[in-house]
């Protein structure tokens, strides 16, 4: 078995930048992915989605982000980033190695691993840190029909919506950027949303927009409504407060309610998640948990979030932190944060 002093689980950014200090430090290090690299952008973030973080916030291991139009990053923008950072600093990543089961022996990691052609291969480590993010899995509502063909979680290219009637559930950003973007894509919106109206934190240039367009019936806001039921023809949705069903005729739902963390890896090896958004314990001077080697970076520190508090741009610091922890140092001084954060 292969054995390194470190591993860590998660190619995104945080992930890639705990390891561009792991190697400054003198340490060997390898990246390990069940997907591409940022695949949690790649996967999840619509084609020419902007980051709500300007690129001085968002750039990592001392690579600064520069774009022709000084705007904020795009999704391919940061894509093309991050593979120019690990190609430049030269990180150890594998891609589509998912890791099936770790087991905690005396001295390491063991790791059990399976590639994207199924190949079976094993590793170990001293250290293992989890930068695994906080969106492994969509929310469920539980509903009849949840599970249709012609139910999304994730955007896509909202080409695909033109000319069709298009149930969005959700009220925060992800669902009202994606009722704008449908509706300039041709689209017959719909918005459900369980509250009176849209979230309070929706962004301040995309809430006027969407106002508008729903006050002049241009996109159909369905607020203080829950969805149901889903058939192939339509859907139910509920008025909570005196029961009204409302049947409507749709093509496509789109339910933009949330993501899940998975913590199963950890949970294998007895790391403590508490807490209502199940997060890892850990150490905040060092990042490590309660299972000596086996540290948390990025947004992996705060489990499932139900409203985020923890993203890219306040997460740099982990780095710092576990690099510390690995070489016996004391732990970098903490910076305040700035006043507002873009996220």
């Amino acid at each position: 078995m292969n054995r390194l002093p470190v591993i860590i689980l998660g190619a995104g950014p945080i992930g890639l930048e705990t390891a561009a200090a792991i190697m400054r430090a003198g340490l060997e290090v390898l990246v390990l992915d069940s997907g591409p690299i940022g695949a949690t952008i790649w996967n999840q973030f619509p084609p020419a989605t902007r980051f709500f973080s300007s690129p001085d916030r968002i750039a990592i291991a001392g690579c600064s982000i520069t774009n022709a139009g000084q705007e904020k990053t795009t999704r391919e923008e940061y894509l093309a980033y991050l593979r120019s950072v690990v190609d430049t600093l030269g990180i150890d990543v594998r891609t589509f190695h998912e890791v099936q089961r770790i087991h905690r022996k005396s001295d390491c990691f063991a790791l059990e691993i399976s590639t994207r052609s199924g190949e079976q291969i094993e590793l170990a480590s001293r250290a293992i840190i989890f930068a695994t993010g906080g969106t492994a899995h969509v929310r469920r509502l539980g509903i009849p029909g949840e599970a249709l063909p012609h139910v999304r979680h994730d955007l896509g290219d909202p080409h695909q919506y033109h000319g069709r009637r298009l149930l969005i559930v959700g009220g925060r950003n992800s669902a009202c950027e994606s009722a704008l973007r449908c509706w300039r894509a041709g689209a017959e919106v719909h918005l459900s949303y369980r509250g009176d109206g849209l979230h309070e934190r929706v962004k301040y240039w995309i809430r006027p927009e969407l106002d508008s367009l729903v006050n002049e019936g241009r996109i159909h806001g369905h607020f203080g409504t829950e969805l149901t039921e889903i058939t192939r023809a339509g859907v139910k949705l509920v008025e909570p407060g005196n029961g009204t069903v409302h049947e409507l005729p749709v093509d496509d739902v789109l339910l933009q309610i949330g993501y899940e963390h998975d913590g199963s890896l950890m949970d294998s090896i007895g790391i403590a998640r508490t807490g209502p958004d199940d997060a890892p314990h850990f150490d905040p001077d060092t990042m490590e948990t309660n299972v000596p080697g086996a540290y948390v970076a990025g947004t992996a520190t705060a489990g499932t979030q139900k409203r985020f508090r923890v993203y890219i741009e306040n997460c740099h610091i982990h780095a710092a932190r576990i690099v510390a922890a690995l070489t016996d140092q004391d732990p970098p001084p903490t910076t305040a944060p700035r006043p507002l954060a873009e996220s």
